[in-house]
């Protein structure tokens, strides 16, 4: 029959596998650990690896990346040494390695252990390119969505001047000249036919105006943010009957060239939701800003949302995630709370420049 390993063998054995656990878990939590990049990753490893093996006092790890080198201050290049080459996507990209100040023994396990700590640098290694790559895309995209919504506003602006301009005098002088011939034939039948058409004419002066206004209103750009807000304030209790209150702190701040248009109208697409779906007749747009970002709430005291469920009714629904999507895409972020009976409140926040009023 074989011989049994003397207890204090077995104390020391398994003492070395806690040491190498211990090590394998570090290696976890630093490797998951957010916001970490790959330098600050490799750098914390290498000063648990050494705890691990058999001669700590005397043992130190390096790891190699593409030229780059990372030691602890106990590593010794020379002929007491055990590496492991780490593989990304099946090419070698470096190498893991852990010495001895002087000679001594590797233990079958330890290169077990050196093998699994170059597995889990390979895979960490090809994790953090791809979130940097995808970084770099997700600011691509939000450098495209920031250049589409700057063409999109002067478009919007270049539309609303021409109907302005054009066909909004083009009606004025219509109804003018309408004036004009009911003073000019005095037949009744005739003046009653030029009146009706003249009312025709008012409606559609009045609605050139409104469209104008929606796509691009004039005091957004001439007065600023704050400005457009109470206009729109005023809008919504003549076109809903909805009595919007604006708390705007008044801080010096300017909206960022293309935040302006896409934040006012989300706001505006909020009071409306509030008119067409919440049941309430009060709404408060509160403008705060904090931290480099300007944060923008539209609340009601409504009918609310079902929690956990999304928005209550299909318009509704597809303007907040409209809303989202388009923020979102430009690195805005929108937040909802709301509750079934106690009103909802979405919160809008986009950068800001500071040094001017919005």
């Amino acid at each position: 029959m074989p011989k049994r390993a003397a207890p204090k063998d077995q104390r020391r054995f398994l003492a070395e596998r806690l040491k190498e656990l211990d090590c394998l878990y570090s290696i976890a939590k630093i490797s998951n650990r957010k916001g970490l990049e790959l330098d600050g990753v490799i750098r914390r490893m290498i000063r648990v690896i050494p705890g691990a093996w058999q001669y700590p006092a005397i043992a130190g790890a390096r790891v190699e990346l593409e030229g780059a080198e990372f030691r602890t201050r106990r590593y010794h290049p020379g002929p007491w040494v055990q590496q492991c080459p780490i593989i990304v996507q099946g090419a070698p990209v470096g190498a893991v390695a852990v010495s001895y100040a002087e000679e001594r023994p590797f233990l079958r396990e330890e290169r077990s252990l050196i093998n699994v700590i170059a597995q889990r640098l390979g895979e960490v290694i090809e994790r953090k390119r791809s979130e940097r790559r995808l970084a770099e895309y997700q600011e691509k995209l939000r450098s495209l969505a920031a250049e589409l919504a700057l063409s999109e506003e002067r478009e919007r602006r270049r539309i609303a001047q021409a109907l302005h301009d054009r066909i909004g005098q083009v009606l004025a002088l219509v109804h003018i000249r309408i004036g004009a011939l009911m003073e000019a034939f005095p037949d009744p039948k005739l003046g009653r036919e030029l009146a009706a058409v003249r009312e025709l004419v008012s409606e559609s002066i009045a609605e050139t105006r409104s469209l104008t206004y929606d796509l691009s209103p004039p005091i957004l750009y001439e007065l600023g943010f704050e400005a457009a807000l109470d206009w729109l304030a005023e809008r919504m209790g003549q076109q809903y009957g909805v009595a919007v209150e604006i708390d705007a702190d008044g801080k010096g701040a300017v909206l960022e060239q293309q935040w302006r248009a896409p934040l006012f109208s989300a706001v505006r697409e909020l009071l409306v939701n509030v008119a067409r779906h919440s049941g309430s007749t009060v709404a408060r747009v509160r403008v705060r800003r904090n931290g480099g970002r300007i944060r923008v709430s539209v609340s009601d005291d409504g009918v609310g949302m079902e929690a956990g469920t999304g928005p209550k009714a299909a318009p509704e629904g597809f303007g907040l995630f409209s809303i989202r999507e388009r923020l979102g895409s430009m690195g805005g972020e929108v937040a909802i709370a709301s509750r079934r009976g106690k009103g909802t409140t979405v919160t809008l926040s986009v950068p800001v420049v500071r040094g001017e009023r919005a």
